[in-house]
């Protein structure tokens, strides 16, 4: 498979421990049906990527089963925080934009993720800024700073584009100049 789509689901079983649904997913002798669980902070994979997962509801051939990564994202803001970051990285790893994440209601009209659709839009700009984070250009001094900190010289990265104090100046020659 070559993933296109990232699809989002809560678990069918409420209450369900991470450990519970990997626990199903290794054990059961049909179609594995998602790539990730997610449950707190919490992570198992139990397909490879580019495997196809039986998750849509979309049929053999479908798009939904056939080019999306499945996560499987427990009902509560720390499992939801965790997918954030498992959902950004791999729109980056996949080239996958944002429009291409959607729930599993997307592909077969489930009402699913019941908990994450309740505030879907807030949570897909959750995962955009997140990717953004993730992908921002390093400041042009950046380089300059990793240098600096190398030979023992720190400087607060949350001041980049301020002025230099003249002490500061003053403290940052005397180190230089030996």
């Amino acid at each position: 498979m070559k993933p296109q789509y990232i699809t989002l689901h809560n678990p069918a079983a409420k209450g369900a421990s991470a450990e519970n649904l990997t626990e199903y997913a290794d054990s059961y002798n049909g179609y594995k049906s998602w790539h990730l669980t997610i449950i707190g902070n919490k992570v198992f994979q139990e397909l490879l990527f580019n495997e196809v997962g039986w998750h849509a509801g979309d049929g053999y051939n479908g798009p939904g089963n056939r080019s999306s990564i499945a996560l499987e994202i427990g009902e509560d803001e720390i499992s939801e925080n965790t997918a954030k970051v498992f959902v950004a990285c791999l729109i980056k790893e996949y080239n996958i934009p944002i429009e291409n994440v959607v729930p599993h209601k997307h592909w077969s009209g489930k009402n699913c993720p019941a908990y994450t659709l309740l505030h879907w839009d807030k949570y897909i700009k959750e995962i955009e800024e997140y990717y953004k984070e993730i992908t921002k250009e390093p400041h042009w001094a950046e380089k300059h700073k990793l240098s600096l900190q190398s030979k023992g010289i720190g400087i607060n990265d949350e001041r980049y584009n301020d002025f230099m104090t003249r002490g500061e100046v003053f403290a940052l020659l005397d180190r230089i100049v030996k």
